[in-house]
């Protein structure tokens, strides 16, 4: 029986993420380590390849530090996407790259499945966290009025993942990992782990700081893959992301955390449950209940200290061994500070803080069997700059294709006022219209939708339990169709949350240019911290993201902002605030 021990000379128990010191830090090599460059990853560039797996192509971007020379082992951060985006959108927008020639690690960022033919893509996904297993344990995961068709992947089809009335899942079904359901610790498959342990063969990375990241659907995917292995990940850094309710999981380990969350993000909350598009989250207070006593806390918390404190209202709480962090800002669903560089700074500067002496390498512990990987891709294929920017081009495209139809332009030479104006302007907004905040840091003229409080279907209990204190009233003295105990939620006179919906039951003019792809969106937003349980819906201009020319899809005056959707090519069109 092959045993190792940890890089210090010490075996360990269990896996014991500590603080990284430069002055006694042993580096653990991998057997990428060969003494020259990489032949798959040049030195001080970045490179994208793709891998096929079983018919499914996977692909992802490295970049590798200017230091590199496959002798001195670098530490490695593997960042997620949010729904929707490639791999070269996300480096980007993150931030991470950029700090890998100065801080000196290998920066690799990886695209999600997207196996969903339907319009507005594209739909790059994670399979984590129960985004394709409801109902779960406490109820469905979505509202009736957050159930999409539009959003069945057709490996989700197949495992009859897409039930009906009542259909929450939203990502693909394909094995992305860390385990093939996308819940519990076993067995640990999939493309993210062995893409790992691939990694470690081609590259000369530091087993013992190896880390994990992502945003949206990609922290989602980061709480996940901590979660299961936490003998791995030296330390986790989901960015407003969370667990389906019900699907809440703790690692078995303890594994240093920190969360950034926008507190005005209504899409993946912080701090309540059902999101503005009709999803139910886990807190991040619940999330953290659990992991806080793993990681050796005592429930006392004091300041994180960053760079950025004060702005945007940053401000960071951490406990008493700084091993559970806790970042808000005043934002949106989108990366800290709406900056790639304030982002990819503070995920790295939190992550290179730790590191995890136990792990010698694929996933195995130091005095333990050591068990070689199941899986090592040897059919890596090196892509072309080329061939990147076309499948970037064909993915802005897809955005773009929507199969919606144009806006009904109104501009000032018609009589009536368009919707979905600034409120700062001299005519302020329509009656029909409240001025909210929304995006990145701007303001709308956002329509109004009415809604009503009515009953809720039901066969089992189950289909009541996001209900306070209700259940289903299906005994034998009543017949079909059964309703749950007491009023549910508000039903709003909208398609709630549907983006590529042909009647969103919103205005369909504004003041926009011919040829504009703008489109309406119906969410839970306005100024309530609840706005779906509070009624306070609203309409909003959905617009490409993605796009070179993003802004010139919106209103004069206005810009495409990120913020507000789970489908991160898709933002919305905002003003400048005062």
């Amino acid at each position: 029986m092959k045993l190792l021990l940890a890089a210090a000379g010490l075996a360990v128990a269990g896996a014991l993420s500590i603080k990284y010191d430069p002055d006694t830090h042993v580096k653990s090599p991998t057997s990428g380590c060969t003494g020259s460059a990489s032949k798959y990853y040049p030195t001080g560039a970045t490179t994208s390849a793709s891998i096929t797996v079983d018919g499914q192509k996977w692909s992802y971007q490295v970049k590798v530090p200017t230091g590199y020379d496959g002798t001195d082992p670098k530490p490695l951060i593997l960042q997620h996407p949010g729904w929707g985006y490639n791999a070269k959108q996300e480096a980007s927008g993150c931030g991470l790259d950029s700090y890998a020639d100065a801080k000196d690690y290998i920066s690799v960022t990886v695209t999600g499945g997207d196996d969903n033919t339907n319009n507005g893509g594209p739909w790059y996904s994670w399979n984590a966290v129960g985004t394709t297993l409801s109902p779960g344990p406490d109820g469905p995961t979505c509202t009736h009025q957050g159930s999409n068709k539009q959003y069945c992947y057709t490996s989700c089809a197949a495992d009859n993942k897409c039930p009906s009335p009542l259909q929450c899942s939203w990502t693909t079904c394909h094995d992305t990992g860390p385990t093939p359901s996308g819940t519990g610790y076993t067995p640990i498959q999939g493309f993210i782990p062995s893409l790992y342990d691939t990694l470690e063969t081609q590259l000369c990375i530091d087993t013992t700081r190896e880390y994990t990241a992502g945003e949206s659907n990609g922290g989602m995917m980061t709480y996940q893959f901590g979660a299961d292995n936490s003998e791995r990940i030296a330390a986790i850094a989901p960015q407003f992301g969370s667990f389906h309710k019900g699907f809440a999981m703790a690692p078995k380990d303890e594994l240093p955390v920190i969360d950034i969350h926008g507190t005005r993000d209504t899409t993946v909350p912080a701090n309540v449950s059902l999101s503005g598009d009709g999803y139910y989250y886990t807190t991040t207070a619940e999330i953290f209940a659990l992991w806080e006593p793993l990681n050796g806390g005592d429930g006392t918390y004091k300041q994180y200290v960053t760079p950025w404190d004060g702005q945007k209202d940053t401000y960071c709480v951490q406990t008493s061994n700084g091993k559970t962090v806790r970042c808000m800002w005043d934002g949106g669903h989108n990366w800290f500070l709406n900056s790639a560089s304030a982002n990819g700074g503070l995920v790295s500067d939190f992550l290179l803080q730790w590191t995890n002496p136990s792990h010698v390498g694929f996933n195995n512990q130091a005095g333990q069997e050591f068990v070689e990987p199941a899986i090592i891709y040897d059919n890596v294929t090196i892509l072309t700059t080329e061939e990147v920017d076309a499948q970037n081009e064909e993915d802005i495209q897809r955005t773009l294709d929507s199969g919606m139809p144009e806006l009904d332009i109104v501009t000032d030479d018609h009589r009536r006022r368009a919707h979905y104006g600034n409120p700062n302007s001299f005519r302020g907004c329509r009656s029909d219209e409240d001025a909210i905040v929304v995006g990145e840091d701007g303001v709308v003229c956002a329509p109004r939708v009415n809604s009503t409080m009515q009953p809720v279907e039901c066969t089992t209990d189950t289909d009541c339990a996001n209900l306070e204190n209700s259940y289903c009233m299906n005994d034998p003295t009543k017949t079909a169709p059964y309703y749950c105990k007491g009023l549910g939620l508000p039903v709003a006179d909208c398609d709630l949350g549907n983006f590529i919906s042909t009647n969103p039951g919103c205005p369909t003019d504004a003041a926009v240019r011919r040829g504009s792809r703008a489109w309406p969106v119906c969410l839970g937003k306005g100024v309530e911290s609840e706005p779906y349980v509070d009624g306070d819906f609203h309409c909003l201009l959905t617009c490409p993201y993605t796009s070179p020319i993003k802004d010139s899809h919106c209103p004069l005056g206005a810009t495409c902002q990120r913020g507000e959707l789970r489908h991160a090519p898709h933002g919305v069109c905002a003003y400048a605030s005062k």
